[in-house]
């Protein structure tokens, strides 16, 4: 099973009424150089990544209606950060039911440090590098990884599901995140990052 990790795409038509030559191309060569970061910024603040899709979506609607050709923001990212945080909260007040979400203190903590560090985390680079990583795993690993994080999936379900015990899957999964860790970051260190 092949894991999608790329951003998903966002279409911007028809630019509405007040869209200008000049505001549609400054806005696009701005957005399509950092979505992949305001992206990863979400996906730390929403477990589901169907949620962060979502989410995504909406917050790049509203930064395309509020981005000024004028006046650009002068932090891109930080822009669309904050933007994001807000939808991510609409988005946690109505799903709150039957749901377990962070509590609103937790999620600004959570934003503050992925905005703070989000330079040091590399997010771009090691979810590219993991992207390849994971493509070095064995079919059988692969697999394991995709029943164990498939929506809903426990260790014991995903051990019914492969005919293995509990232990047996425990072991396999921190045999798989250990390579996964090692190949990571000997990646990075390899590439210079």
């Amino acid at each position: 099973m092949a894991v999608n990790m790329s951003t998903p795409r966002i279409h911007f038509e028809p630019f509405g009424d007040d869209a200008t030559p000049n505001k549609a191309q400054r806005f696009l060569r701005l957005f399509l150089q950092n979505q992949r970061r305001i992206y990863a910024y979400v996906l730390t603040l929403l477990p589901r990544r169907a949620d962060a899709d979502d989410v995504f979506q909406e917050a790049s609607l509203v930064l395309w209606d509020k981005f000024d050709e004028t006046a650009p923001p002068d932090n891109f990212v930080a822009w669309g950060c904050r933007i994001a945080y807000f939808k991510v909260l609409d988005f946690c007040k109505k799903h709150q039911r039957g749901r377990v979400v962070f509590s609103q203190a937790m999620l600004e903590r959570v934003a503050e440090t992925a905005v703070e560090h989000g330079e040091t985390l590399q997010l771009d680079e090691r979810r590219e590098v993991l992207v390849g990583c994971l493509a070095k795993l064995g079919t059988r690993d692969r697999d394991l990884l995709g029943v164990r994080f498939a929506d809903g999936a426990t260790v014991q379900s995903t051990a019914d599901q492969v005919g293995r015990s509990a232990d047996a899957v425990y072991k396999a999964l921190a045999r798989i995140r250990r390579a996964l860790f090692d190949c990571v970051t000997q990646a990075l260190t390899v590439g210079g990052h």
